[in-house]
């Protein structure tokens, strides 16, 4: 797939008309800097960074400087010094003195001296040939990709997870929402079933009966304000704050198809662009230039080496040099004990184990471009048929309630076709969240999925807040219920 296309599919999936920020967005860019699991990738790829310029300074000029300052005490325990004079003279020895034409004259005895040592150098060296430095710069690259390619992932995965606690979040809002109104049609229902059996319209099962459906829909309730909690801590926990109520997504929401619409070209996407298989491919990448870095010790190192120092001596005689040089070096450890030769083997296995999980990657990436794939294209037809399904179980609750006013339909029927609704209306949230879930997903999965796919989705919030549902306090006609 050419690289023009592969742009062009990271907006194929949108939605009219890109709003202002709203909670979404907000809440992403709260989370960019409250995120722990983001800042910990920000932070591992400004260090793999580093691996770069690291390697190149064993390439560039090595300057190296040196100074030393030493005093010296030699106490000589025995001596004996000899001078040879040319022609007739006198010489002096401990025992006397001894005269002659070329007479050698020698001095013994002991004592204690004392001298300094000064001095300094600079070295400068420049490597000529250094094939593991070569292979180290080259495997550098590879490990800043890597980086870039890991943050890319933890970017795209922290979009995804702030909307995926978010749509959480909306859905058991929503869903509290529906069993509040299912219980307190129950409740209706159980009053309205209780003073027809105080006036002998009514048998006791149809009291019992509307007494169950109410205490299990008071039950319901509870646990769905425990879940709307636990979601809006999981959403806190994410942006770092408290979260206490959000905008909750329109009636109606567009629901666009994939364009282009071919699996496999989405699939290709994934396979080329995907930030997880690209950290893995530079892994493997990273791991096979390892091998070369370690055939470098086979080889030797040639470098280029200049040198200037200076030394000064109050040894007897003092004494004041200064040195330069310049030449080239080699070095060549032929054998380290079977060293290098292991090293060798252990990297290519490490490449070897890169290239399956490299493959493994591979068909995730795969399976989840497809996966996400027809999570869109079946969620747009369950969101569909689960609001037929709501708008089909109100007309048949709408139906049992007349029924049961004239007679034809039982208390039984009305909670059943209840309880229908409530369960209806569960599926067609969750549908709903679900079929946006995969389209973010998707463009996750092509490495595609920006901020403007948030801002996308807030345009479908509702412009104001909606009410958080509550559950009535114990004591009101909404969560009281009697026996009769």
């Amino acid at each position: 797939m050419s690289r023009s296309f592969a742009a062009a599919l990271g907006f194929a999936i949108t939605f009219p008309g890109l709003a202002c920020a709203n909670d979404l967005l907000d809440d992403y860019h709260i989370a960019q800097q409250q995120d722990q699991t983001l800042q910990a990738a920000l932070y591992a790829r400004d260090a793999a960074i580093e691996a770069r310029p690291q390697a190149l300074s064993y390439l560039l000029p090595q300057l190296t400087a040196a100074g030393t300052y030493e005093r010296d005490r030699e106490h000589a325990l025995a001596s004996s010094s000899f001078s040879s004079i040319g022609g007739t003279g006198t010489g002096t020895t401990a025992g006397g003195t001894t005269t002659g034409t070329g007479t050698i004259v020698a001095a013994g005895g002991s004592g204690v001296s004392y001298y300094n040592t000064k001095g300094y150098s600079l070295t400068l060296t420049q490597a000529l040939f250094n094939w593991s430095a070569f292979q180290t710069l080259s495997q550098a690259s590879k490990q800043v990709a890597e980086a870039e390619a890991t943050y890319r992932s933890a970017e795209q995965s922290l979009l995804y997870r702030v909307a995926d606690a978010y749509f959480t979040v909306l859905y058991a809002q929503d869903t509290l929402q529906a069993d509040i109104d299912a219980r307190n049609s129950y409740q209706k229902q159980f009053l309205q079933a209780q003073k027809q059996f105080e006036v002998g319209l009514a048998a006791i099962t149809d009291v019992r009966n509307a007494q169950a459906s109410l205490d299990t829909a008071a039950a319901t309730v509870i646990a769905d304000q425990r879940a709307l909690d636990s979601a809006k801590r999981s959403l806190g926990q994410i942006i770092g704050r408290p979260v206490q109520q959000i905008d909750g997504l329109k009636n109606d929401i567009p629901l666009a198809a994939p364009e282009p619409l071919a699996e496999d070209q989405w699939v290709s996407a994934a396979l080329q662009d995907n930030p997880d298989l690209m950290t893995a491919f530079d892994t493997a990448e990273a791991a096979r230039k390892s091998i070369e870095v370690y055939r470098g010790g086979y080889l030797p190192t040639l470098s280029l080496q200049g040198s200037v120092g200076r030394q000064i001596s109050s040894y007897e005689l003092e004494t004041d040099n200064i040195d330069d040089a310049i030449g080239v070096q080699l070095n060549w450890n032929i054998f380290q004990g079977g060293l290098v030769a292991s090293q060798v083997r252990q990297a290519k296995a490490t490449y070897k184990q890169t290239q399956a999980q490299y493959e493994s990657e591979r068909r995730v990436v795969d399976q989840g471009a497809r996966d996400a794939y027809e999570q869109v294209i079946s969620g747009i037809a369950s969101v569909k048929a689960d609001k037929q399904a709501v708008i089909s179980n109100q007309t048949s609750l709408e139906a049992s309630q007349v029924g049961l006013r004239v007679g034809t339909r039982t208390e039984v029927d009305v909670l059943t076709a209840q309880q229908a609704l409530a369960t209806a209306q569960r599926t067609y949230y969750e549908a709903r969240y679900d079929y946006l879930r995969g389209v973010l997903s998707l463009k996750q999965e092509a490495g595609r999925l920006t901020e403007n796919d948030l801002a996308g989705v807030d345009d479908l919030l509702q412009s104001t807040p909606s009410p958080a549902p509550q559950i009535a306090p114990a004591g009101t006609p909404a969560a009281q219920t009697s026996q009769p």
